[in-house]
């Protein structure tokens, strides 16, 4: 029944056009900020090997951004760095810090920090981790301008190395998405660095070894026998990087796969092969970005509200999570830590939302109606089908659109050029898991071509927001932005992201952290 559906998806979107009349309700789902796992004991398809010792995890990866360089890689292929690669810390889905290269960050005022590394740790080329290491792969984010947001405030003037294990760390001003951000950055040897070789053969501290990589195929690791944590049960991973929702389905069939990323469409059937099924809040949402030059066709915002009163955004949480996803109505994820109830529904786009006679009449007040938009995507499938609809929406209210389907490795730097593009679809998030971050920072490096005295204004009042210590203040003012923002509307919020895994019922230790990332060392067969 579930791969019925998913072949309906494009012939209902285009039954919006003729019966723009028929509501379209989500089904109800859990709104709890946790994961849901159904256990099933049947062992199914899952193809079942003898020997643990050697048995090899088999994951599924996506969106192969054609390197293992970390400063390179974008999206879902971030997560298989995780093997190879560390962070100083992390934070769990509890908001509890886990420590790895760092065993601590002590605060002497709001703006200087003592960072301790963690002594006795080696690349995987045998040197030693030093505090010039993470200094070094401190000053690689500073100079990338995507990864820059990793040490946004970090005074590097100030900031010195103390000794191997100690860095006085110094802040040109408070923010609160800084410690977070440090879970982001990965830390490389200073020595021997080389961008190329590392696009081929990572050199990291983490508990695998890179042992084959081809390019849109496959990545197979192996455990090191030196590593200085706890030893992986797991000696071997292959991650198979699988992009079409089919071909994942034909290999969960086939038992080719342990752990995987399943279209929620899809996730009864794959239940009844004998996986368990694990369905969670990403604690981010879809949206749509709007080019806001001047010379667009959504260069008002009146053009914009038109286009978010056409979004039907049941119709997205039907088709994409069979109703098991919820409308964001505000311009972020409800399940990030700052939110608030009172940050909902504070422009009519919000509170009235999918109205089609509104749509066409903003459409018409603006110019929009004639005019013919482009809708680019990351081409995975889910952006894929929120495109068609979006198309669908759009012409029902007179204005033509066009879908461009880029892969992940151009699509980000696409979206950085406003002229590229009238919508985009796009997933903001951030290792922060806080809206005032997701608010301010996106806007400085996807500018939207947005510019004049009200994007200044925006600017002082969100960047205020993010760097402002007292909670209570901060969250005062992030009330003020989020109505700014709504009412210019850079962005419109769609709908959560659910992330639906399949996991082997004899694999264990499977455990994301708060921001997606995940520690392969942790996973054992039972």
């Amino acid at each position: 029944m579930a791969r019925t559906k998913k072949a309906l998806v494009l012939l209902l979107a285009v039954l919006l056009l003729l019966l723009p009349f028929v509501s379209c309700a989500g089904r109800k789902t859990d709104n709890s900020n946790g994961n849901t796992n159904t256990n099933n004991t049947n062992s199914g398809n899952v193809a079942e090997e003898p020997d643990d010792s050697e048995r090899t995890l088999r994951i599924q990866a996506m969106q192969d951004s054609g390197t293992l360089y970390p400063l390179g890689v974008t999206g879902g292929f971030v997560s298989p760095l995780y093997a190879f690669y560390e962070p100083l810390y992390d934070t769990r889905a509890d908001g509890s810090r886990r420590w790895v290269l760092a065993t601590g960050l002590e605060r002497i005022t709001d703006l200087n920090y003592t960072l301790t590394i963690r002594e006795g740790i080696t690349f995987s080329n045998g040197n030693p981790l030093t505090a010039e290491d993470v200094m070094f792969s401190m000053e690689l984010c500073r100079d990338n301008p995507q990864f820059s947001l990793n040490v946004k405030v970090v005074d590097f003037e100030k900031t010195k190395v103390i000794d191997d294990y100690t860095i006085d760390l110094w802040y040109t001003e408070y923010n609160a998405s800084q410690e977070p951000g440090f879970a982001s950055m990965f830390v490389l040897d200073k020595e021997s660095f080389d961008e190329v070789a590392l696009s081929r053969n990572p050199i990291g501290t983490g508990p695998y070894v890179v042992t084959d990589y081809v390019v849109n195929s496959h990545l197979r690791v192996k455990a090191r026998d030196d590593y200085w944590g706890e030893k992986p049960r797991i000696k071997n991973i292959e991650f198979r990087i699988i992009n079409e929702d089919a071909q994942i389905i034909n290999a969960l069939e086939t038992g080719a796969l342990d752990l995987s990323r399943v279209p929620i469409l899809e996730a009864d059937y794959v239940e009844s092969l004998g996986y368990n099924i694990r369905i969670s809040n990403g604690r981010y949402n879809y949206v749509t970005l709007f080019s806001m030059l001047p010379d667009s066709p959504l260069g008002s915002k009146e053009a914009r509200w038109a286009v978010c009163h056409a979004i039907d955004r049941e119709a997205i949480i039907d088709f994409v999570y069979e109703g098991k996803s919820t409308i964001t109505d505000y311009p972020a994820s409800h399940f990030l830590a700052d939110f608030e109830p009172r940050f909902r529904n504070l422009h009519e786009t919000y509170s009235i939302g999918y109205n089609p006679e509104r749509a066409r009449e903003l459409a018409e007040q603006s110019g929009l109606v004639g005019k013919k938009l482009r809708i680019i995507n990351n081409g995975s499938s889910d952006a894929v089908t929120i495109s068609e609809i979006l198309q669908e929406n759009l012409l029902a209210i007179g204005v033509e659109s066009e879908i461009i389907n880029f892969d992940q490795a151009t699509y980000f730097g696409t979206m950085m050029d406003a002229n590229n593009f009238e919508i985009a679809i796009f997933t903001p998030s951030a290792p922060s898991m806080l809206a005032v971050d997701i608010l301010a920072m996106y806007l400085t490096f996807i500018p939207l071509g947005w510019t004049g005295p009200e994007r200044d204004h925006y600017g002082q009042l969100s960047m205020g927001a993010l760097t402002t210590y007292d909670p209570a203040s901060r969250q005062e003012q992030l009330f003020e932005v989020i109505k700014y923002f709504v009412d210019f509307c850079p962005w419109y919020g769609l709908c959560e992201v659910v992330s639906t895994l399949a996991i082997a019922p004899d694999l264990k230790g499977v455990e994301y952290m708060i921001a997606g990332s995940i520690y392969y060392q942790d996973m054992y067969w039972e």
